[in-house]
């Protein structure tokens, strides 16, 4: 006679049986280890991130506060930091971020490949997460965010994976025309309520919520809270529709997808220290420097970085031209210098803080908020541009103290750490 006690003690023991071995699948797959991490791919991050902290501090300092007249009667000093930025910083940092994205994913996958788990379930998770920092950065902190975007276009790159490098190449030379043709759509049907239906909800959200009076130099500088909470609010609105407008959706995708390509051929080269890098690399940089030169001019022109005019054709295809060419310029020659040897201790440093580059990214915001913003010194149009640099250095350099002083102790930065906690389902150090 079976005894009718062992069937719940069998079941309860498979069930148990079945999620060990997922955990112990799982736990074959874990974040990367100091000694597999690429130093080149930290360094040129942490090398993104100073970029991406220049091109910030240019709004935060309150640039999108002056009319055009205004501009015009700015100091000379501060003028030519504007150009400065115009021509070297603008769009060329966060497309070297963008293509590192896409190289972070090709990564990821590669360590999938020999492991018997869903990749797709897992990159799905990680940017889900990430979603999750953007929207909380975007709402309660800078309305500037990236990361949503990133995690939003990242849902995407699984489809991209097993495509050839012809059809990747092919896919890549389609996602960056797109913007020029998004810009001749809405050139033409400019008229249509629908490109500007949602900075309309905005606006009417700020009568509604009794902001209608105030100024966004007001509303960033307030002393009230509420007040600078509410036009990060309001002015997440109409992103969305900006980056359709702009094509920054094809863009930012199109450099992801350059990422993958990149990978498949420099990763195993950069593993084995084999790096030739071509004399494209020089031209492209030459290319990205004269297109983003020509950017520079249209805007000071303009007095706008975005306008449907003649002119403004003109400065949609220098700027996406510049930005993306002289973006792989420095990706390329930055791969030829750390495999030189040359100027070890900086490669090392910038890795330092590519290796924290979420909590970086998040970190440098916060600093910038409590200096620009009603929240702390609200200086916001106190600071004249051409003190800038001295901002972006500073800044940077507290975080390359507390990011030292953080990796002396722990393996990975501190919302990298939530990250993958969230993402693995562990709670074990790595």
């Amino acid at each position: 006679m079976k005894n009718k006690g062992i069937c719940p003690y069998y079941s309860i023991v498979s069930r148990n049986l079945v999620r060990i071995k997922k955990k112990i699948r799982m736990s074959s797959i874990k974040p990367t280890v100091r000694l597999e991490r690429l130093q080149v791919v930290d360094a040129l991050r942490g090398f993104a991130l100073f970029g991406i902290l220049f091109a910030n501090l240019y709004s935060f300092i309150g640039y999108n506060t002056y009319n055009p007249n205004e501009i015009l009667a700015l100091p000379v000093l501060d003028k030519v930091m504007l150009f400065f930025i115009d021509w070297f910083v603008e769009g060329k940092f966060y497309s070297i971020f963008s293509i590192l994205f896409g190289v972070g994913f090709a990564l990821q996958a590669d360590r999938f490949s020999s492991a018997n788990e869903n990749f797709t379930t897992f990159w799905f998770r990680r940017m889900i997460v990430l979603c999750c920092f953007g929207l909380i950065h975007m709402y309660f902190i800078w309305n500037g965010d990236i990361l949503t975007l990133y995690a939003i276009l990242g849902l995407l790159l699984p489809m991209f994976l097993n495509c050839s490098n012809k059809t990747l190449l092919t896919w890549i030379l389609i996602l960056l025309t797109l913007p020029l043709l998004f810009y001749a759509i809405v050139y033409m049907t400019s008229d249509a309520s629908f490109w500007g239906s949602m900075r309309q909800i905005s606006e009417n959200l700020k009568i509604r919520w009794g902001f209608a009076d105030l100024s966004l130099l007001q509303m960033r500088t307030s002393d009230q809270p509420t007040e600078v909470c509410a036009i990060n609010v309001l002015k997440a609105i109409p992103r969305p529709m900006s980056y359709l407008m702009t094509g920054r959706y094809f863009h930012v995708l199109g450099l992801f997808l350059i990422g993958l390509l990149l990978a498949r051929y420099w990763i195993p080269k950069i593993k084995n220290k084999d790096i030739t890098v071509p004399k494209i690399a020089i031209w492209y940089g030459i290319i990205g420097l004269i297109f983003s030169f020509a950017y520079a001019i249209t805007k000071l022109v303009m007095g706008s970085g975005y306008e449907l005019s003649t002119l403004g054709i003109v400065q949609v295809v220098v700027y996406n031209i510049g930005s993306t060419s002289l973006a792989l310029g420095i990706a390329m020659i930055f791969v030829y210098l750390w495999a030189s040897g040359r100027a070890k201790s900086v490669f090392k440093n910038l890795a330092i803080l590519g290796r924290m580059a979420l909590t970086n990214y998040i970190f440098q915001n916060i600093i910038a908020v409590l200096l620009f913003f009603g929240y702390g010194f609200a200086l916001m149009r106190k600071v004249p541009f051409a003190y800038l640099p001295l901002f972006a250095f500073g800044i940077l350099l507290i975080q390359w103290l507390y990011s030292s002083v953080w990796l002396s102790r722990f393996k990975q930065g501190p919302l990298e750490s939530i990250w993958r906690k969230l993402t693995y389902h562990s709670s074990k150090p790595n």
